[in-house]
Order: C-alpha cells, then sequence, then structure tokens
C-alpha cells in the first residue's frame, strides 16, 4: 500500500498537471490576425479648370542701345567751357562745350589764302589764253614773212647778188620763227586741260575752305538730338588733339531690350510673329512698368541653347532708362487652345504631374504653354488630353511622388479664392 502511494501519487500528479495545461491552452483566447497597413501620405490638390488668361514667359535680358552717339572734336584745341554733366538730359542744338577756336581759325585763314590763290592763278590763266591767241596770230605772220624773205634771198644768192651766209641766216631765223610758232600752238592747245587742273585744284581749295569752316563752327558742339549724356571725357582747360573723343550720347528712344529667348519656345513665338501678332514684354524697372515689343531675332542662336531677342520700348518713361540694367520681363503669348493653370508645385520634371483617383497617385504628362502668376502665386498654364476640368492634381512638393502612391487628400486649393 504504501508502495503504490509512494510511487503512484507522483505519477498522478504529473497525469493531472497535462491534462491542466491541455485545457488551458485549448480554452485561451485567440490574439486578433496581424494586419499590414499601407502608410497614405497627407497631400494638398487643386480643382482643374479652364483660364481665359494668356500664357507668359520670363524672359532675362538687359538694356542696350543699338548705336551710341559718339561726338569728337573735329579740330583740336584747349577746352574753354563744359555745360552738362553725366546723366543729364539735353535737347536738339543745345550747347555742350566749346573749344578754343584759333587752332580752326588759323587753318580757315590758310584755306582761304590757298583759295584765293587759285583764283588769281585762274585770272592770269584766262589772261594768258588771250595773249596766246593773239600772239599766235602775229607768230604764222611772221612765219610767212620769214619764208617771203628766204625766198627772196635764196634768189639773190643764186644770182651772185648776196653771199650764201646770207641766205643760211634767213634760213635759220626760219627755223627759229616756226619753232616759236610751234610753242605758241602747244600753249594754246594747253590751255584747257591747264584751265581743267586749275578748277579742279579750285574744288579741292572750296572743298578744304567748306571743311575748315565746319571745323571753326564746330568748336561750339551742339547736341545732334534731343539725349541723354552718358559719358564725358573731357574738363575744362584740357587740350583735345583732333578726332579726340569728347562725350558720348544714347537717345533714350533707341534703348532695346535683348533678352535670350529659349529655344523651346522659340517655334511657338516665331509662329505668332510671323502672323503679325504683336508680341509685348511688360517689365517692373525702379517701380516703373514699361511695355517692350518684340522687334526681330538674332541671326544665330548661343552654346545656352538660347537666341537673343531685340524688343523696341513701347510705354515707359524712357529718360529714366539706365544702360547696362538687367531686367527681368514677361512676354505675353496668345494662345488659343483650351488650358489650364497649375500651380508650379505641381509640376515634376518639365511635363508631368498627378492626379489623385481613388486616393492614388496617377501620373499625366502635360504641354506647357508658359508660366502665369496668379494671386501672387508662380504657376503654369497646361494642355493635356488626358485631365479634365474638375480633376484633383498634386498641388504640393511630394519627393516620394510615383504612379500608384496611396495618398490622402488634407486641403484643397480653390482657385477662385487665390
Amino acid at each position: 500500500m504504501n508502495r503504490i502511494f509512494r510511487y503512484g501519487l507522483p505519477l498522478l500528479l504529473i497525469v493531472l498537471a497535462v491534462i491542466s495545461f491541455m485545457y488551458l491552452k485549448s480554452t485561451r483566447p485567440q490574439a486578433p490576425p496581424v494586419v499590414n497597413e499601407e502608410r497614405r501620405w497627407p497631400v494638398s490638390t487643386i480643382q482643374l479648370e479652364l483660364s481665359q488668361d494668356s500664357p507668359q514667359l520670363r524672359l532675362f535680358g538687359r538694356l542696350q542701345t543699338p548705336a551710341l552717339t559718339h561726338l569728337t572734336a573735329r579740330t583740336g584745341g584747349e577746352v574753354s567751357a563744359v555745360y552738362v554733366q553725366v546723366g543729364e538730359h539735353v535737347d536738339t542744338g543745345q550747347l555742350l562745350l566749346e573749344l578754343n577756336p584759333l587752332d580752326a581759325q588759323i587753318a580757315l585763314g590758310q584755306r582761304q589764302a590757298e583759295l584765293d590763290d587759285l583764283k588769281s592763278q585762274r585770272v592770269q590763266r584766262l589772261a594768258q589764253y588771250e595773249a596766246d591767241q593773239r600772239a599766235l596770230v602775229q607768230e604764222r605772220e611772221l612765219v610767212t614773212l620769214a619764208e617771203r624773205q628766204l625766198s627772196r634771198i635764196r634768189r639773190l644768192a643764186d644770182g651772185n647778188r648776196v653771199a650764201e651766209r646770207e641766205a643760211e641766216l634767213a634760213e635759220q631765223a626760219l627755223r627759229q620763227q616756226r619753232l616759236a610758232l610751234l610753242t605758241r600752238e602747244l600753249a594754246v592747245e594747253q590751255h584747257p586741260s591747264r584751265l581743267q587742273q586749275l578748277d579742279a585744284s579750285l574744288q579741292q581749295a572750296e572743298g578744304q575752305l567748306q571743311l575748315a569752316q565746319r571745323n571753326f563752327q564746330a568748336a561750339r558742339v551742339l547736341a545732334p538730338e534731343s539725349s541723354r549724356i552718358i559719358e564725358l571725357q573731357v574738363a575744362p582747360g584740357q587740350y583735345v588733339n583732333q578726332s579726340a573723343g569728347l562725350l558720348t550720347l544714347v537717345v533714350p528712344e533707341r534703348i532695346e531690350l535683348v533678352a535670350s529667348l529659349p529655344l523651346s519656345a522659340l517655334s511657338q513665338i516665331q509662329a505668332v510673329y510671323r502672323e503679325g501678332v504683336d508680341l509685348i514684354a511688360k517689365a517692373l524697372i525702379d517701380g516703373q512698368e514699361y511695355q517692350f515689343k518684340l522687334d526681330r531675332f538674332d541671326s544665330q542662336t548661343h552654346a545656352s541653347g538660347t537666341l537673343q531677342t531685340y524688343f523696341k520700348i513701347e510705354a515707359g518713361e524712357v529718360e529714366r532708362l539706365p544702360i547696362g540694367r538687367f531686367v527681368e520681363a514677361w512676354l505675353t503669348i496668345p494662345a488659343s487652345e483650351p488650358r489650364m493653370w497649375i500651380p508650379a508645385a505641381s509640376l515634376y520634371g518639365r511635363d508631368r504631374v498627378y492626379r489623385v483617383v481613388e486616393q492614388r497617385l496617377e501620373g499625366v504628362d502635360v504641354q506647357i504653354l508658359g508660366e502665369l502668376v496668379r494671386a501672387d502665386r508662380a504657376g503654369f498654364l497646361v494642355v493635356a488630353d488626358a485631365l479634365n476640368v474638375g480633376d484633383q492634381v498634386l498641388a504640393n512638393r511630394l519627393p516620394q511622388a510615383m504612379q500608384g502612391l496611396a495618398v490622402d487628400i488634407v486641403e484643397r486649393l480653390e482657385l477662385s479664392g487665390e
């Protein structure tokens, strides 16, 4: 009995413990299954609407002018007075500075003397021609007389009435008279060429005199047209040589905006330009609004992938425009196709936006027509066959944006509220 109790009791306890463990295991509560929930990214969207605005292209350019007016000294001399300053606006004919006219006056006197001398030579040439014509008649008569004299002496010499020496002297006198006649005839024949040579010299002297008179008058330097002084190169008391630079002016109406046009927009802009449509670029310079009209294109592209374009000023206070100023301008591009506005944050890459469909992103390729700022918010006007009015488009930057990404719309931007 003791033996059974001694060995059976432990065994019974083990069996009861096993049964209790199995019962507890079978009756324990079941843990809920583990489910991996997909993460959703909070995003902002904008509802697309058709826009009647025209697209714009941002241009970066510089104010330049095709030609500056460089005034130079037409004669040497000392600067007597300077009446203008850099930046000052001057009117046509306004006195800018004066040079001492002494050098120009001396040159003018020399040219006048040369002209008077040539005129005197021409008068003498005409008088000499008249004298040569009268002398020519006499020379011919003398030749005739000498021939008769020689003929008479020859007859006497043949009859031995005079010595042969007399006949030789008469022949020599005839030859000398004929030579004098040839000289006189040559002088008469050369008269037209000599007179023409004198007339050419007179014409040249008259031109030199006119130039000297202009140089003398140019001692007073006047503004050739309404312009602005941008550089002054001399000061009172300074001596300048002929052709030395005095000052530089710019005509404000000739100032142009030279901007770089990206080649991606070139074909569209050139097509509109060829149709005769005015392309206007607007810029805000020192708080003043200016308008520039597209005038022409450069003939070659640059390595940066741009083409220089030239805009003439249409509106604004041109007198205030500084040469060399860098300018940011907005060129308005006419468009006819239906277009929609998206904020700049909606554009991924160069031509991709994401539409939200059933809380997931769907990539759509778009064509950018141009930029447009609405209510101080930068954006783009785009067209896309796959986009429709009312679509919700991602409106914020999302680094993880990709096709099919799960999102949760936490903010809806309204165009009408901007």
